[in-house]
């Protein structure tokens, strides 16, 4: 079993890099990749830990796009690349911006000055929405998670702030020269039907895009054949991953996703040589 996508506390997960492989270890997961919002800050601390855990070293980027949500995660990278690292820090000053907003309404509505401590959940990195809407659950404004997002800090809810994101060629291009593989994360969030995902998937091939997620939390298996059926025929990988960010995402556990993933190694293997490519 494999997991090629999680978060850890250098983004919005509530793992540290160190318990991630830990917890890998305890759950038969194989190989982990993190892949922490906009940054690789954790990626030293991941590799740093004897383990007996096969790693990869990768990020996801938000990519501009209007219907849903577009993400682009990046596997295989050379974390020190400068081009990588500076496309980065821009990214992450334009979520420090967006989260000054957001934390300046929040409160706004609470009736009191907010700071980035008083959100702060141990997080080594960047606030992202889920510690917001932690944050939202302790003072009582709402009862849950889902709540907090859906009444509050969906994208035109009244705390949401929207953020800097690259256009996919950007993406893409950024990733192939940090030596990395650029895959479409969670397929279905770009809320397509199903007769235009296959030329919106083509073109993006033709612009970069080398593989996209099929065994992935949010893709129910029943759904499965008919993403495998397009990359199939298109010629693109396929990879496979959680998306776990800890006690953000009770319902998302490592490897599993809902308990219904367990994608197996030969998934890896294939999108190691697409590396060679």
């Amino acid at each position: 079993m494999i997991d090629l996508h999680c978060h850890s506390t250098y983004s919005d997960g509530t793992f540290s890099p160190a318990k991630l492989l830990e917890y890998a270890e305890k759950r038969g997961v194989e190989v982990l990749a993190l892949t922490d919002h906009d940054t690789v800050d954790g990626l030293p601390d991941f590799f740093s830990h004897d383990t007996n855990v096969e790693r990869v070293a990768g990020t996801e980027l938000s990519i501009d796009y209007d219907k849903g949500t577009f993400h682009v995660v990046g596997l295989f990278l050379d974390y020190h690349e400068k081009n990588l690292n500076e496309t980065l820090d821009f990214l992450k000053a334009a979520r420090r911006v967006r989260n000054e907003k957001i934390l300046t309404a929040v409160g706004n509505l609470l009736g009191r000055e907010v700071t980035l401590d008083d959100v702060s959940d141990g997080n080594e990195g960047e606030l992202g929405r889920p510690h917001i809407a932690k944050f939202l659950i302790k003072c009582k404004v709402v009862g849950s998670m889902q709540e907090a997002f859906d009444k509050y800090l969906a994208k035109g809810k009244p705390l949401y702030a929207d953020k800097e994101r690259l256009g996919f060629d950007d993406a893409a291009r950024i990733i192939h020269g940090a030596g990395g593989i650029a895959v479409l994360a969670h397929p279905v969030s770009l809320r397509l039907e199903d007769y235009a995902v296959e030329p919106f998937l083509a073109d993006l091939k033709d612009r970069g895009l080398d593989a996209i997620e099929v065994f992935c939390s949010e893709v129910v298996p029943e759904r499965r054949p008919f993403y495998l059926e397009i990359a199939r025929k298109l010629g693109l990988g396929v990879s496979g991953g959680s998306d776990f960010h800890g006690d953000n995402k009770l319902k998302i556990a490592l490897g599993t996703g809902p308990e219904t993933l367990n994608t197996p190694y030969s998934v890896y293997e294939a999108l190691k040589e697409l590396t060679q490519r």
